[in-house]
């Protein structure tokens, strides 16, 4: 069977809203697009700690 005919053409655009048509650029930039998504961030730090005063600001005032 060809795939690339009027009746399978027709087919596909009775069946559109149940079916999602994609080429290979776009299958892979969807995936490249979810991976990046999914991938392991960098973990986020945070220091309740109040810094240390300097001795020269404590020696001016």
């Amino acid at each position: 069977m060809r795939w690339n005919t009027p009746t399978v053409r027709g087919m596909l655009q009775q069946v559109k809203r149940l079916v999602v048509i994609e080429t290979e650029e776009m299958f892979k930039a969807r995936k490249e697009k979810e991976a990046k998504h999914r991938a392991i961030r960098p973990p986020l730090v945070v220091s309740h700690l109040i810094p240390p005063a300097n001795e020269s600001s404590q020696q001016a005032a």
